[in-house]
C-alpha cells in the first residue's frame, strides 16, 4: 500500500468513533500541547520507520551495502522486521506473550501517510503473531485483536524534524533507552544535528546534559574515523561491543591534544603526529576487541601515566608495532570481487576475525612486554619491588631448555646483569662506609 492509498484510509478510519480506543491524550506538538485520540488502526495501513532509533546502525549499515530499503516491498519489510527482532530477542519474546494475554498496553505514534515513528518494536509483534499464527501454534480467535495497533495519527502538517523529535523523546528521551544498542544514540545525535537542533536542544529530547551530546557527536567521529580506516565506511555494526574502548580512547586523545595537568607527568614533547600514531595504534587493539587496564595501559593519562607517557617506551612499542603488526590480505572491494553474491556483514566479520586471528599474538605479546616495562617506570622509586620482581623472574629461567644455551643474546642480557648487579653491590657498599 502506498503513501496516498494509506493516508486515505486512515482519514476514512477518523470519520467513525468507534475506531477510537482513548480520548483526551496529551501530545506535545511543534511547541504546544495538544489533546489527541488513540485509534485502533488496522497493521496493513502502516509501515515500519527504518531509520528508527533502535534499529538504525542495521539499517544504515545493510543500505551502505545493498542499497536502499523501502518499506513499502514485502521484501524489505521482512529485512526490516528481522532487525527489530534480532535487536532484543530475548525481550522480544517477553513482550510477545504479553501482547497476546493482554494486548497492547503502550500506544504508538505514527504520521498522517501511516509510517510508525514510535512503536516500530511493537507492530513488529502484532504482525508477527497475527501473520505468523500457524507458525506459532496460535489460533485465529486468539490473535484476532493483534491485527490491529493502538496509536495517535499526527496532523498531516508533520515534518521530518517533527517527527524526529517525537521519536527522540518517546523512545531515547525514556527509561527504555537503556534496551538499545549503545551505538543508536551516536546515531540518533548525528541525525538531530542534521535536521538543524542543537546540542541544548538534543539534550532536552534525550533527557541528557548539552556536554554529553557534544562528547557522544565527538565520539561518533572517532568511530567513523576507525570505520574508514579499515574500509568499512558507513557500515556501523562493525561497531558492536567496541563503545568502551573509544569512550576511554576519546578523552585520551583530547588530554594530549589540550596538553592540560592530567599530560604534565610525559617524559617528552610528542607533536601531533605522535598522537595520530597513537591513535591509529589503538584502532588495532581496538578491532582486535582489547579493552579495560590492558588497553589503557597504552594510552591512559592522569598520574599513573601510559606506555605514551614515556618516549623510550612509545619508540620502542610503536616499531614492534609497526614491523610485527600484519595488514589485511583483501581489501573489501577484492572481497565483494571474489564473493559477490554472500552477505558482504558476514564477510567482514571473516575478515576482521582473520585479521584477529594472525594479529593476537603480536599485539598481546608487545603488549604485555612494555606493560611491564610502563610497571617498572611507575615503581622506579621503589628499588625493593623492582629487585624481588627481577630476582623471581630470574628464578623461573629454565636453564636446561637448549634456546638457553644457543640463544646469543642471552649471554649478552646475563653480562649486562652482572655488570648492573655489580654496580649495584658498590653503591650498597659505598653507603655503609
Amino acid at each position: 500500500m502506498d503513501a496516498v492509498t494509506r493516508k486515505v484510509k486512515l482519514e476514512e478510519l477518523k470519520k467513525s468513533q468507534l475506531n477510537q480506543k482513548m480520548t483526551g491524550i496529551p501530545l506535545r506538538y511543534k511547541g504546544t500541547t495538544r489533546e489527541e485520540i488513540v485509534w485502533r488502526i488496522p497493521l496493513d495501513y502502516l509501515i515500519y520507520n527504518k531509520y528508527n532509533g533502535r534499529i538504525g546502525s542495521d539499517v544504515l549499515s545493510y543500505e551502505k551495502q545493498n542499497g536502499e530499503l523501502n518499506a513499502e516491498l514485502d521484501s524489505d519489510r521482512k529485512i526490516i522486521e528481522k532487525f527489530l527482532y534480532e535487536s532484543k530477542e530475548t525481550r522480544n519474546k517477553t513482550t510477545m506473550d504479553s501482547l497476546l494475554e493482554i494486548g497492547q498496553q503502550r500506544y504508538g505514534i505514527v504520521t498522517a501517510d501511516g509510517i510508525i515513528v514510535d512503536g516500530n518494536r511493537r507492530a513488529m509483534l502484532l504482525n508477527r503473531l497475527f501473520h505468523q499464527r500457524d507458525e506459532l501454534g496460535y489460533t485465529y480467535a486468539q490473535v484476532e485483536k493483534c491485527q490491529y495497533f493502538l496509536a495517535i495519527i499526527l496532523p498531516g502538517d508533520a515534518e521530518e524534524r517533527d517527527i524526529q523529535q517525537l521519536e527522540t523523546i518517546y523512545q531515547m528521551g525514556e527509561d527504555d533507552k537503556l534496551d538499545y544498542n549503545p551505538i543508536e544514540k551516536y546515531l540518533k545525535c548525528k541525525e538531530l544535528k542534521r535536521l538543524g537542533f542543537d546540542e541544548k536542544t538534543i539534550a532536552k529530547f534525550m533527557s541528557e546534559k548539552p556536554g554529553q551530546i557534544a562528547k557522544w557527536l565527538d565520539i561518533l567521529k572517532l568511530m567513523e574515523e576507525y570505520l574508514q580506516e579499515y574500509d568499512y565506511d558507513g557500515i556501523y555494526t562493525r561497531l558492536e561491543k567496541t563503545e568502551g574502548p573509544f569512550v576511554d580512547l576519546q578523552n585520551y586523545l583530547d588530554s594530549y591534544n589540550q596538553r592540560g595537568a592530567n599530560v604534565r607527568n610525559t617524559d617528552w614533547s610528542y607533536a601531533d603526529s605522535d598522537i595520530s600514531d597513537l591513535k591509529l595504534v589503538c584502532f588495532d587493539y581496538i578491532r582486535a576487541r582489547y579493552e579495560g587496564k590492558e588497553f589503557r595501559d597504552i594510552a591512559k593519562t592522569g598520574k599513573e601515566g601510559s606506555i605514551f607517557f614515556f618516549k623510550d617506551l612509545w619508540d620502542g612499542f610503536l616499531e614492534q608495532h609497526r614491523r610485527n603488526t600484519p595488514t589485511d590480505e583483501e581489501s573489501v572491494e577484492e572481497l565483494r570481487q571474489r564473493c559477490p553474491g554472500e552477505d558482504l556483514s558476514l564477510l567482514l566479520k571473516q575478515r576482521d576475525d582473520a585479521w584477529i586471528e594472525q594479529a593476537k599474538g603480536q599485539l598481546k605479546g608487545n603488549l604485555n612486554r612494555f606493560s611491564r616495562k610502563l610497571e617498572d617506570k611507575r615503581d622506579a622509586n621503589k628499588p625493593a619491588d623492582l629487585i624481588e620482581r627481577a630476582l623471581s623472574a630470574l628464578k623461573s629461567v629454565d636453564c636446561n631448555q637448549s634456546s638457553f644455551t644457543e640463544d646469543s643474546h642471552i649471554e649478552e642480557m646475563i653480562k649486562e646483569i652482572n655488570k648492573l648487579t655489580w654496580e649495584m653491590k658498590k653503591i650498597l657498599e659505598r653507603s655503609r662506609t
